[in-house]
């Protein structure tokens, strides 16, 4: 009997030893997640731990409701004085609900806490105290700082606080008092010189005297508050969050000035039409509703941004997304009906609004809510097309069992015949299944092919198909001065000359005369055009080298070629640089080509100062694709009408239900048409009709038709 005990007490005592001899840092970290008042009580445990709480560079001091404030005054005096002085505090949390505590008591915590070199200080009062001086919180040591408390109004002065190395702040107005007007200073931010991330919960930012300028600003949280109503000056800004705040309809004013922008997250108190619009890299965007104002007739989210790579939605919405190609669109609607009366499966239908403008997303996710919803109204999706068609994996929950997934849903995920391969990766709860896309189809409403082809060998046959045209590699290679499209449409194969020309057995068609100087055929007109409408263009000419003369021609027209056939939706920065490029060339050799360059400069501004161009192409394909939606279920809907009687007795369709959708993509499809216009107007507005005319037109549009 006396060995057990032996044996047990050497058990336990190992055990202790073992926590015993972890180093103190170690401890120290375990302690950070406890309460003050529980790294204070392991003092009694051992020898050991009886003065590791002295030197805890981490203090929490909780709630402490339901203690007297006599017992928490006598805590806390008791934790100041008796920690180690030569120990700083790395961070103080201090958030108490108790109403009795002494002001004088706060202030030595505050200022105990700066006075040890504090790096993170996380203060509040949640009840009604009287408001405390910005100055209370100075220090050089302080990188993060949260308050939770009433701010003392003061003037408009600078220096309000003095705070060089904060980089984190967090500013959160008593819900109980924000209807009395709280509002926010300018000065409070322009004397925090390393302020990189903000945050704000329930101010007025609409004041007349307020305005958001800060520089350097990277990361912005926005809660509950009324936005500015200037434009916003924040050109570092990268990422920006804004949860239950009322927007505009059209968001394009607001982010317009943020040209850094990357990650937009957006929390929706009201399921409300908005237009987001955004030319700017913005690459990631979260949009979440809120079920509590559902309403099935509202709702309905525009977004046109060419870079955005990854969409998060929460919540049922229609959208309708001008984005050229996405990466990933997950879709989460788990806890998103609690406390919504409606029926679920009367909303499921609604869901599907989501897809038509994702569907050119590589990876799609689903919640384990979403998938099941999606099953529930396969009846429906038979009758929809399906929008995937650029689709490569789909993710559900491991939980989900694929043999759940009917066959109709399956139809609609799945464009194209494809092979399901399971695997799991991390995390470990997510199921991929990766399509192996067999088939290369030119419209993705087209018959399934049934015949497999691998889709690497499809690239290679039609790459060596391409470039196998009987042309001679080296000759094209070789001579700048052959037109390549020409070169393409000619059936006859070049031979090399003694002047290291191009030719073809077609003898003198491949050769014009513009003034003595040897120019493709096709050019002649273009060059007396040019000639006729920009005399000035050729007024310093030199003649001296004919064949360097031949070849700058030759650069001109092809340069005015190529750009004549560009619209605006290709234009980019790097386009526009090229183009200078081959004018500042052309100055040097004596052409006067300032039309030209001003024509950039033009179009440099249509595209860029404004994001009116963008959104009016992203209109355009979103109403293209709307048109598409409606024909098809407009002809689905005459199908199922012919054959209503063998349908809805199998129960596979509910004609109303596939009618009800055709009226409201009708009715989106004239917002859209309607929402087009508008934009049109505010194009001519700002650039007037030439404007308009080359919005819907290529660059090079009237560029020859009047000087």
């Amino acid at each position: 009997m006396g060995s057990q005990v032996k044996k047990k007490l050497r058990i336990y005592g190992d055990e202790e030893d073992r926590i015993s001899r972890l180093p103190d840092e170690l401890i120290h970290h375990i302690l950070s997640f406890t309460d003050a008042k529980e790294a204070v009580q392991t003092s009694v445990l051992s020898n050991r731990w009886k003065s590791l709480w002295i030197t805890l560079p981490f203090l929490n001091f909780g709630e402490y409701r339901y203690s007297s404030p006599k017992n928490n005054t006598k805590f806390i005096r008791h934790v100041l004085a008796n920690r180690n002085r030569q120990s700083d505090l790395f961070e103080l949390n201090f958030c108490v609900y108790n109403k009795g505590l002494r002001r004088c008591l706060i202030a030595n915590v505050v200022d105990y806490a700066i006075s040890h070199n504090v790096q993170s200080l996380d203060f509040g009062l949640f009840y009604k105290h009287q408001p405390f001086k910005l100055s209370t919180f100075n220090s050089n040591s302080l990188k993060k700082l949260t308050l939770r408390v009433r701010l003392e109004e003061f003037a408009m002065e600078l220096g309000c606080w003095d705070l060089p190395c904060l980089t984190t702040l967090f500013l959160k107005y008593p819900e109980f008092d924000f209807a009395k007007g709280n509002q926010i200073s300018n000065s409070w931010f322009t004397c925090l010189p390393s302020l990189r991330d903000l945050g704000l919960e329930n101010w007025d930012l609409s004041i007349s005297s307020f305005s958001f300028s800060i520089l350097d600003l990277t990361t912005l949280h926005l809660s509950m508050c009324i936005l500015p109503k200037k434009v916003w000056d924040l050109p570092s800004l990268i990422t920006l969050d804004l949860h239950n705040v009322n927007l505009p309809y059209d968001m394009s004013d607001m982010i317009s000035t943020l040209i850094h922008l990357q990650n937009l997250t957006i929390s929706l108190p009201f399921i409300q039409d908005h237009v987001i619009s955004c030319s700017r890299p913005l690459l990631n965007l979260n949009i979440r509703t809120n079920s509590s104002h559902y309403d099935s007739g509202s709702g309905y989210i525009i977004v046109f941004a060419p870079k955005i790579c990854n969409f998060t939605s929460f919540g049922i919405f229609a959208t309708t997304f001008g984005v050229p190609e996405l990466e990933t669109v997950n879709i989460r609607i788990q806890g998103w009906f609690h406390g919504l009366q409606s029926s679920k499966k009367e909303i499921y239908h609604r869901l599907t609004n989501m897809f038509p403008g994702l569907g050119n997303a590589k990876t799609l996710t689903f919640d384990l809510e979403s998938i099941k919803a999606l099953n529930e109204i396969s009846s429906l999706l038979v009758w929809l097309p399906s929008p995937f068609y650029n689709m490569k994996y789909i993710k559900v929950p491991k939980t989900y069992k694929q043999s759940n997934m009917s066959s109709a849903l399956r139809s609609y995920l799945l464009v194209w015949p494809v092979h399901m391969v399971h695997k799991t990766v991390p995390p470990s709860h997510i199921l991929i299944l990766e399509i192996k896309q067999n088939v290369l189809l030119q419209d993705h409403l087209a018959a399934p092919i049934r015949e497999l082809v691998d889709s690497h060998n499809i690239h290679q046959n039609l790459s060596v198909n391409t470039v196998n045209m009987n042309v001679q590699e080296e000759h094209v290679m070789e001579d700048p001065v052959v037109d390549s499209d020409r070169v393409r449409r000619s059936d006859a194969p070049l031979e090399r000359t003694k002047k290291y020309q191009a030719s073809s057995s077609q003898g003198d068609k491949d050769c014009g005369l513009w003034r003595g100087h040897e120019v493709h055929p096709e050019f002649v007109c273009l060059l007396d055009r040019i000639m006729h409408t920009y005399p000035q263009t050729f007024e310093n000419f030199t003649t001296k080298n004919k064949m360097l003369s031949a070849m700058n021609l030759n650069l001109l027209c092809t340069s005015l070629d190529n750009f004549s056939k560009v619209s605006l939706t290709e234009v980019d920065c790097e386009m526009i640089d090229g183009y200078r490029d081959i004018c500042a060339y052309l100055q040097n050799q004596g052409f006067d080509v300032s039309w030209g360059v001003n024509r950039l400069n033009y179009i440099e501004n249509l595209c860029f100062s404004q994001p009116l161009i963008p959104e009016l192409h992203g209109i355009d394909c979103c109403i293209e694709g709307a048109k598409t939606e409606v024909q098809h279920l407009q002809a689905h809907v005459d199908d199922a009408k012919m054959n209503i009687q063998g349908l809805q007795a199998r129960g596979k369709i509910n004609v109303q239900d596939l009618q009800a959708r055709v009226d409201y993509s009708k009715t989106k499809l004239q917002e859209l048409q309607t929402l087009r216009r508008k934009k049109m107007a505010e194009i001519e507005k700002a650039f007037g009709t030439r404007g308009t005319n080359l919005a819907v037109g290529l660059v090079g549009d009237y560029l020859l038709s009047s000087p």
